[in-house]
C-alpha cells in the first residue's frame, strides 16, 4: 500500500487553519506616517542702519607744485643751503640767486636814457616858450610895419611921397609877415615834437621797468612752505632762459585721485540718500561733489602697513569727470591736510607723495533699512530675484523681492521683506512651496 500521498495532508491542513485564523479576527486600522520636515537654517530679518563703504585706489600727489624756470640768462651765484631732493624750505626762502651785474648796468643805462629824454622834453618846452615870446615880438613889429605902409600909401595918394618909398614900406611889411608866419609854423610843430619826446621817454621808462623786472627775476624764492621734489642746478652753473632749475611740492596738503568701480560708488551714494535715486553707473560730473556731501558720505585715506593700517581724514574736493576707457572706473579726488603730521595716538607715519594708498568713502543707510546676505537671494528663470521664507506654520514660502544697493556681503531689500520675517538661508532641494520645514536659526536653536 502506497502511503506517500498521505504525507501531504498535515501541511495542507495547517495552511488552511492558519488562513482561517488570520481572516477570522476583527479588521485593524492602517497606521498613518508623520509628514517629513526638511531642516533648514533661518535668520530673523531685522531693520536698522547699515554701514556702507566703497574703496578706490590711487597715488598720493602734491596739492600744489611749483617749478622754478629761469626767465633771464646768467650764472648761479648762490643756492639755498643743502639744495637737494627732499630738502624742506620755508615760505619766502631764497632758493636761487643769479648774477645780477649785467642787470644793474642795464638799469643804470635805462635811468640815464630817461634823464636824457626828460632833458630833451624840458628843452623842447623852453624852445616853445621862447618861440611864443618871439612871435609876440614879431607880431608887434608887423603891426608897426603895417602902420608905416599905410602911412606911406596915404602920402603917395596925396602926392607928397614917392612910389619908391611905398615899395620900401611894402617890402618891410612882407618881410615881417614872413617872420611871423615862420614862427607860427614852428609853434604848430611843437605838439608833434612833444608827443615824440614823450614817446621816447615812455620807451626809456619801459626799458627801465624791463631791466628792473629782469633784475627781480635773478632771485627765486619759495612761494610756499614745501619740499624740493627735483633739483637740477649747481653754484657756478650758467643758465639760460626757460631752463627748469627745481620743483617744489607744497606740504600743507596732498591729494589722491582714487579710482572707484561705478557700481560700488553708486551703492554708497544711493544708500546714503535713503535709496531715493535710481541706481546708475554714470554720475553728473558737475554735481557729484555736492551729491556726496549732501548724502553724508565721508572720506578717509588708508595706508597699509606691516601689521595694520594708518587712516587719514580727507575731504572730497572734485570729480575727475570721465570714466576710464580701459578700467571703467570713476576718479574721485580727495584732499588730506597736514599729511606730514606723524605720530599721535594712532602712531601714523607721514603721508608721502608717490605712495600707493586706498581711499575709503563711508556712509550709513537709513534706520529702517533691511539688509540680508547676498547668498540668500535666488533668481528665477526670467531673472526675477526671490528669497525663501519660513511662514508662521513652518512651511516654505517663495517671496519675490526688490533689491537695492550691495554692501559687501549683504544686499539691501527695498520691497518684499519686513522686519520679523524668517529668511531661509539654506536653499531646500527640491524647493516646493508649502513644504514642511524644521527651522534652525543661525544661533543653532531649533523651534
Amino acid at each position: 500500500m502506497n502511503l506517500k500521498p498521505l504525507l501531504l495532508l498535515p501541511p495542507l491542513a495547517l495552511g488552511v487553519a492558519g488562513f482561517m485564523w488570520m481572516t477570522s479576527g476583527q479588521d485593524t486600522q492602517p497606521q498613518t506616517r508623520e509628514e517629513a520636515r526638511l531642516a533648514v537654517r533661518v535668520m530673523t530679518v531685522k531693520a536698522g542702519a547699515l554701514p556702507l563703504s566703497a574703496t578706490g585706489y590711487g597715488r598720493v600727489a602734491a596739492m600744489h607744485s611749483w617749478t622754478a624756470v629761469t626767465q633771464v640768462d646768467g650764472r648761479i651765484l648762490d643756492l639755498v643751503g643743502d639744495l637737494a631732493e627732499g630738502t624742506l624750505v620755508e615760505e619766502n626762502t631764497l632758493l636761487v640767486q643769479i648774477d645780477k651785474t649785467d642787470f644793474d648796468l642795464a638799469i643804470q643805462k635805462s635811468r640815464a636814457n630817461i634823464a636824457a629824454a626828460e632833458a630833451a622834453l624840458t628843452e623842447l618846452d623852453r624852445e616853445e616858450e621862447n618861440a611864443r615870446r618871439l612871435l609876440a615880438l614879431e607880431e608887434s613889429i608887423r603891426v608897426v610895419a603895417q602902420a608905416e605902409f599905410d602911412r606911406v600909401r596915404d602920402l603917395v595918394d596925396r602926392g607928397t611921397s614917392t612910389a619908391a618909398s611905398l615899395d620900401t614900406a611894402r617890402k618891410a611889411l612882407l618881410a615881417q609877415e614872413n617872420a611871423v608866419t615862420q614862427l607860427t609854423n614852428t609853434l604848430d610843430l611843437y605838439p608833434a615834437r612833444r608827443a615824440s619826446a614823450e614817446a621816447t621817454l615812455a620807451v626809456r621808462q619801459a626799458e627801465l621797468a624791463e631791466a628792473e623786472r629782469a633784475l627781480g627775476n635773478t632771485t627765486m624764492t619759495a612761494p610756499f612752505r614745501g619740499r624740493v621734489a627735483e633739483a637740477n642746478v649747481e653754484v657756478g652753473q650758467f643758465v639760460r632762459t626757460g631752463e627748469q632749475l627745481l620743483t617744489l611740492d607744497a606740504i600743507d596738503a596732498v591729494e589722491v585721485v582714487a579710482s572707484f568701480q561705478p557700481q560700488v560708488l553708486a551703492s554708497v551714494v544711493q544708500t546714503s540718500l535713503g535709496q531715493s535715486i535710481a541706481e546708475t553707473t554714470e554720475v553728473d560730473a558737475t554735481k557729484v561733489v555736492d551729491l556726496l556731501k549732501q548724502s553724508g558720505v565721508t572720506a578717509s585715506v588708508r595706508l597699509d602697513l606691516a601689521g595694520g593700517a594708518a587712516r587719514y581724514p580727507a575731504d572730497i574736493i572734485r570729480f575727475r569727470g570721465t570714466i576710464d576707457s580701459e578700467t571703467g572706473t570713476i576718479g574721485i579726488a580727495v584732499r588730506v591736510d597736514d599729511p606730514f603730521l606723524a605720530g599721535g595716538p594712532a602712531r601714523r607715519p607721514p603721508l608721502n607723495v608717490g605712495g600707493f594708498v586706498s581711499v575709503v568713502l563711508e556712509a550709513t543707510s537709513p534706520e529702517d533699512a533691511i539688509a540680508i546676505p547676498r547668498s540668500a537671494v535666488q533668481q528665477a528663470d526670467d531673472g526675477t530675484p526671490f528669497v525663501y521664507v519660513a511662514d508662521a506654520d513652518d512651511r516654505l514660502q517663495i517671496t519675490p523681492v526688490v533689491l537695492g544697493p550691495v554692501a559687501d556681503d549683504r544686499i539691501l531689500v527695498r520691497d518684499g521683506l519686513v522686519a520679523g520675517d524668517r529668511l531661509v538661508l539654506s536653499a531646500p532641494r527640491p524647493p516646493i512651496a508649502g513644504m514642511a520645514l524644521s527651522p534652525v536659526d543661525v544661533d543653532g536653536e531649533s523651534k
